[in-house]
């Protein structure tokens, strides 16, 4: 029987933590007041299901065009105009949904507890195929229009066929006794499919065939227990501005700029997190593991800001929204950041029973999925 199975649900929550806090202190950090500079106004707000349920799953809502989709672990799945939030379409399915949602033209594609891979069309809500694979798919299945790209928690790796999900090729990676509960969402870039695994590789995939393009090392387990070996590539990559590179995270890792063509890497930095990374306008945001929230140049060099009073509140993944960077946390509050000097400019509780996925900021609105199945919409205000 694998350790994996036993442990990962744990260390999902309250492991990390413990792990990564200081050692005088386990607690998550005490929200303290500030000089609020900029208010969060509600727009619009929708709610789905149940959203997350009990299980540690990180199911994001995806923007394409007018529209945002978001999914529930309980099998919903609506359409909604992402300027007011009036529903285009909903729809229930007899799906436990754990990864979603992927979307593509004609498509949105989402992953079950169960191991399936489910193509719907993105008008009707029509479920269009659906295959069985070994093990939970517990991110976004992701497609170029040709080939759908799918990763399950036992770090295999499928491409299938967009038409029909008949399987085109396959990988298989070397899965630690010990990983944490996720697994980094496939990246698409044109031909290349990018993804990070739970033994501390990044891995470039021709997505037509599943050739391996390269392979890179970002974090390398140490330590003489397995929790000290834990090295997930759980958080999305990141792919920049420029559009020629990927950023991945690791946990007790590192942080590494990566061509996306040659696979070399630009820049490395010492880093311990489990949540993607955010970048605009030459500088790349990251949220370490102990709750940290860091500013650092494109080029690696220099590192502009660090914020700590957010410090072990189990933050998100980090988004640039106009002139701030927001993360939320375990007990359901949006913080938002400015982006210069890291400072807390605004602050509101989205939802109590807090906020784990990431978040989406598209022209002037952010888009906040709470663990409940509450999506809402702010718009950023002067005070």
């Amino acid at each position: 029987m694998k350790f994996v199975s036993v442990i990962s649900m744990v260390l999902a929550s309250a492991l990390l933590v413990a792990c990564a806090s200081e050692p005088t202190s386990r607690e998550p950090a005490n929200l303290t007041s500030f000089d609020a500079e900029k208010k969060l106004k509600k727009e619009w707000s929708y709610s789905l299901g149940d959203g997350q349920a009990e299980a540690y799953h990180r199911i994001a809502p995806t923007v394409d065009g007018d529209e945002i989709f978001i999914a529930s672990s309980d099998g919903k799945i609506a359409a909604l105009n992402k300027s007011n939030g009036k529903k285009v379409w909903k729809k229930s399915y007899d799906l436990r949904i754990s990864g979603g949602v992927g979307v593509s033209s004609t498509f949105l594609f989402v992953g079950t507890s169960d191991g399936e891979v489910v193509a719907i069309d993105r008008i009707s809500g029509d479920i269009v195929w659906r295959v069985s694979l070994n093990s939970e798919v517990l991110s976004a299945p992701q497609s170029n229009g040709s080939v759908v790209v799918v990763q399950t928690y036992s770090g295999e790796v499928r491409g299938l066929n967009f038409a029909d999900g008949e399987q085109l090729w396959s990988y298989s990676s070397q899965l630690p006794r010990l990983t944490m509960r996720g697994t980094s969402t496939p990246t698409v870039v044109s031909d290349i499919a990018m993804i990070g695994f739970a033994n501390g590789h990044v891995i470039a995939f021709d997505i037509e065939n599943g050739s391996q393009l390269w392979d890179q090392r970002i974090s390398v387990p140490q330590g003489s227990t397995e929790i000290e070996r834990l090295v997930d590539v759980d958080g999305r990559l990141r792919v920049m501005e420029d559009g020629q590179t990927v950023v991945a995270t690791a946990y007790q890792g590192q942080v590494m700029a990566i061509d996306i063509r040659s696979g070399r890497p630009l820049w490395v930095k010492e880093a311990s997190s489990y949540v993607g990374a955010a970048d605009s306008l030459g500088k790349v945001y990251i949220v370490s593991a102990d709750g940290s929230v860091n500013a650092i140049d494109d080029n690696g060099q220099g590192a502009l800001w660090t914020q700590t009073v957010l410090a072990r509140r189990e933050l998100t993944e980090p988004v640039v929204f106009i002139d701030t960077i927001g993360v939320g946390d375990f007990e359901g509050y949006l913080h938002l950041l400015a982006r210069e000097d890291g400072r807390l400019v605004a602050r509101t509780r989205v939802d109590s029973d807090g906020l784990r996925a990431p978040m989406i900021a598209d022209e002037k609105l952010l888009y906040v999925y709470g663990n409940s199945g509450k999506l809402v919409a702010y718009k950023l205000q002067d005070r």
